[in-house]
């Protein structure tokens, strides 16, 4: 009976702090939790507005009307203008749809460029996207009006 008594009991304070926490005072408030569907597209809509902003102007809608106009400007009159102020406001675009189209833009330097973009990307390209572009390397390597697209298009047909 001596150890019992020499031992020290616990409190009941220390008893309900043990337990969670005291019941004389106010219980922490919980979060309330969304459902997984719900938490799930939360998610995705934040990761969609954080590319969005790496990406810059490319990921603002701004960017994907200038695209759609861009294709509907291919092969009318209209298509330079269209295709110079597309480049000035974003540069080059990623889209293998729109480097595609800018291979007839008039400038030849720009081509260059697009032509050496699109070289870039051909290892991630499908089997016929990769023959078109082959395709169409042959073409302007034989018959483009400037020197320099056609240098360029040989050049990335030897390596290819």
């Amino acid at each position: 009976m001596r150890d019992d008594d020499e031992r020290e009991r616990p409190s009941w304070r220390e008893i309900d702090q043990r337990r969670d926490g005291s019941r004389h005072r106010e219980p922490a408030r919980r979060q309330k939790r969304l459902p997984k569907t719900q938490a799930e597209l939360v998610r995705k809509q934040a990761l969609a507005q954080a590319e969005a902003l790496f990406k810059g102007k490319r990921g603002r809608p701004e960017y994907h009307s200038a695209l759609r106009q861009l294709e509907a400007c291919h092969g009318t009159k209209k298509f330079p203008l269209c295709a110079k102020k597309f480049l000035e406001e974003y540069g080059l675009p990623e889209e293998w749809g729109a480097l595609t189209r800018l291979l007839d833009y008039p400038e030849p330097g720009t081509v260059a460029s697009v032509l050496e973009a699109m070289a870039a990307q051909l290892g991630s390209r499908s089997r016929v996207e990769q023959q078109g572009f082959k395709g169409r390397l042959k073409v302007l390597a034989l018959t483009s009006l400037h020197a320099e697209v056609r240098r360029r298009a040989e050049e990335i047909l030897a390596e290819v």
